[in-house]
């Protein structure tokens, strides 16, 4: 068997010490990588100290005058995470104002940003747009909103295509500013705007979502060499800080994988790829289901049961029932993907497509399901 070692074994090192340095951990910050401290985690005050003070004026005057907020759900494991955070975090200080005031938006398909909503927005009469995983790149959208007096928020992770000034939004993004950490999703940013936010009103209310901050940076496969993102991660999945109503449920559910304490991997195998199919093959209730059972306020409400076999006026709680749902969204997207798999074989057999060396396929629409060809 042929092989190629990623750098050659030195004698002196331990099995660790080769993995992690192979891995882009240098052999003098080891010991650091493997006990990690709050020290870690950078200040909030890198990601523009003047943005978030804007951010945090804007959001702070539409609840004193009880103005109408909407927060844009991405449609991916850290975009959930990233707006579920941001509005269990407002719940605990203003209860009755996210009651009253906030709506969210859960795309139909695997859109994201604000492509697909500003009407929506323009139409549901709101005065705060806030945009959690997404936003950095719509000007033009952005620009449509400003024209209507409807200001935005945009709390990102991703790279910008645009010039920053022409964009009338306040961008709060680790790629623009001197943070350290450029491997920190979505969620991370929201994690530090709230820790902001507590500077301010006073509280440690931020750290209440570590769970969720540990997720969403596991679902967009933030790498771990970063430490502050591996810390958080860590700390995020200590079972004490497991509060978050959806994903204690599906870690108790599916304990005999995950074990008695969840980890990065196996939330990357055992959790994530729930959220990622509801987000690709659910449907919108399902979409809405799932988002809202991580919701700490919502999660245990009751609703109708829809249990195989229910009888007339049963209930059962939405995080219950969400969990059920995730198991089956998951399986039909499986069969959707065995079937699609299928199909791309047979047409490979059927056009001898072995005999070249790549292999491009030109779909009709309905031949593949559009959810699961990524």
């Amino acid at each position: 068997m042929k092989y190629k070692l990623i750098k050659p074994i030195n004698e002196n090192y331990t099995a660790q010490e080769q993995v992690l340095t192979n891995r882009g951990i240098a052999y003098k910050d080891i010991q650091h990588y493997l006990h990690t401290t709050d020290n870690d985690i950078n200040d909030f005050k890198l990601l523009g100290e003047e943005k978030l003070k804007n951010a945090a004026a804007a959001l702070i005057g539409a609840i004193d005058l009880g103005s109408r907020v909407s927060i844009i759900v991405d449609s991916d494991d850290d975009g959930f995470t990233s707006s579920a955070l941001l509005i269990n975090y407002l719940y605990d200080l203003f209860p009755s104002f996210v009651l009253n005031n906030i709506i969210w938006f859960i795309h139909d398909g695997k859109q994201h940003g604000l492509n697909d909503c500003v009407d929506w927005i323009i139409e549901n009469e709101v005065n705060l747009v806030i945009v959690p995983d997404a936003g950095s790149n719509d000007i033009e959208e952005c620009k449509k909103l400003y024209q209507h007096h409807i200001p935005v928020i945009i709390l990102d992770h991703h790279e910008l295509e645009i010039k920053e000034s022409d964009s009338p939004a306040i961008i709060i993004n680790d790629q623009l500013e001197p943070y350290p950490n450029k491997e920190f999703s979505g969620v991370g940013v929201v994690w530090q705007f709230c820790r902001y936010l507590d500077s301010l009103l006073g509280g440690n209310n931020a750290d209440n979502y570590l769970d969720l901050v540990a997720l969403g940076n596991t679902g967009d496969m933030m790498s771990l060499c970063s430490i502050e993102t591996k810390h958080l991660i860590n700390k995020g999945f200590e079972p004490d800080n497991i509060q978050n109503p959806f994903i204690y449920s599906i870690w108790q559910k599916n304990q005999f994988k995950l074990g008695q304490h969840i980890t990065s991997w196996g939330a990357a195998f055992y959790i994530v790829p729930f959220v990622n199919a509801i987000v690709r093959s659910g449907t919108q209730e399902e979409k809405e289901l799932i988002f809202e059972s991580m919701l700490s306020f919502k999660a245990c409400e009751e609703i109708p049961s829809n249990k195989r076999g229910h009888k007339l006026g049963e209930v059962e709680r939405r995080v219950d029932q969400a969990m059920r749902t995730c198991t089956n969204v998951k399986n039909r997207q499986t069969r959707a993907q065995d079937a699609g798999m299928e199909f791309l074989e047979n047409m490979i057999q059927e056009q001898s497509l072995l005999d070249n060396k790549v292999l491009l396929f030109l779909l009709e629409p309905g031949q593949v399901d559009r959810n699961i060809a990524g």
